[in-house]
């Protein structure tokens, strides 16, 4: 999947870009708030239907204006489709594949696989499991539709769920309340943990080599699922036992006026050589760790759907030493692959590849190496 042609307009410091990308690598260099970032936003927007830097439209608009626009002619296994993207201030966005309208974000992310690396993923190994979480559900959407219309269920019922914890009419009867929504919570949870058990699985059956070459032949990466069920295989049993682990839950629940039993508490550890990197490893380790998770996600997702997805690396790259980065680009050779850096030292690494250079200065673009 590659982008030809990409038209903006109106969206946050750009009046009208339009660009013609390079197939394989496109790097956009500039200060900070020069504007690079904003052209990553706008291919996440039109591709995933949802930026990666805020849930609010209004903020994406350009000052003083009343609407923004993406286009783009996109190739898809051999074949060119138009997207197009509008939104109007107050209005929801607009979207079409081939003058089509596209119903629902479902069915856009259906037909466009997407890979994104942002700062804030650096912080997946020493954060909370929530990162973790928000890592396996990202990519295990991209690979299993069914899991992300489960996944946004189960919230929905986990959100009422936690809301009568929190506000409990004693005129009702809340113990059947509350177990027709562990029933729910329980069907719902166990697809979602069997699905992230396979996943974690799959990355790890094929992280350790690549792993191995990113950091010299030194570490072995190997992501450890902590879920009390997940060992579980029949998603019959497992949903049983989510079911009846909930309700057992259920005095604590209404003491802390929230759901502390469910997938909703998962977390994983990564390891190298067998120790936790979130207490013991370095930044370079555990950076190394979170870009071979990102890389073997790339690899997935173009396994599964027989689809390279278009992948956005926002200022991370320099984040990493001069082996990691040359590894990065050589990884990255087969993907169409959108990049933003703020220091020009580093271009000279892009030197044995095929790549747009492009300067990026108060919302002006400039091409200075490349040219499809």
């Amino acid at each position: 999947m590659k982008i030809k042609e990409i038209n903006i307009k109106n969206f946050r410091n750009y009046s009208d870009l339009f660009l013609q990308p390079n197939k394989n690598i496109n790097v956009f260099v500039g200060k900070n708030a020069s504007g690079k970032t904003n052209i990553l936003e706008g291919i996440s927007i039109l591709i995933s239907g949802k930026s990666f830097r805020t849930t609010r439209d209004k903020e994406i608009l350009k000052f003083q204006e009343d609407f923004f626009e993406i286009s783009a002619l996109i190739e898809k296994s051999g074949l060119d489709k138009d997207y197009y993207l509008r939104y109007e201030k107050d209005k929801k966005k607009k979207y079409q594949i081939n003058l089509s309208n596209i119903s629902s974000l479902q069915e856009l992310r259906m037909s466009s696989p997407l890979v994104s690396f942002v700062p804030e993923d650096l912080e997946i190994v020493k954060d909370g499991p929530a990162l973790r979480r928000k890592f396996m559900d990202s990519a295990i959407s991209n690979l299993d539709f069914i899991y992300r219309y489960n996944l946004k269920k189960y919230k929905n019922i986990l959100k009422e769920k936690n809301s009568l914890l929190k506000e409990r009419n004693k005129g009702l009867n809340t113990n059947l309340l509350f177990q027709a929504y562990n029933i729910q919570l329980a069907s719902l949870g166990a697809y979602i943990i069997q699905a992230r058990k396979e996943f974690l699985d799959q990355l790890n059956e094929k992280i350790k080599d690549l792993h191995l070459d990113l950091s010299a032949g030194k570490e072995n990466l190997y992501l450890l699922y902590q879920n009390p069920l997940g060992q579980i295989a029949n998603i019959k049993d497992l949903e049983k036992n989510l079911y009846s682990q909930m309700m057992e839950a259920l005095e604590r629940d209404l003491y802390v006026k929230y759901s502390t039993f469910g997938p909703h508490r998962d977390d994983f550890d990564i390891l190298t050589n067998n120790i936790s990197l979130k207490t013991y490893g370095s930044q370079g380790q555990k950076r190394t760790a979170v870009l071979s998770m990102k890389l073997i996600e790339i690899d997935l997702i173009s396994q599964k759907r027989s689809l390279r997805p278009i992948v956005l690396l926002d200022d991370v790259f320099s984040e990493l030493d001069s082996f990691r980065r040359k590894k990065l680009i050589d990884n990255l050779s087969k993907s169409q692959s959108f990049i933003t850096m703020a220091d020009e030292k580093y271009l000279d690494e892009f030197s044995d590849v095929s790549s747009n250079i492009y300067l990026v200065n108060d919302g002006k673009i400039k091409l200075i190496d490349g040219g499809n």
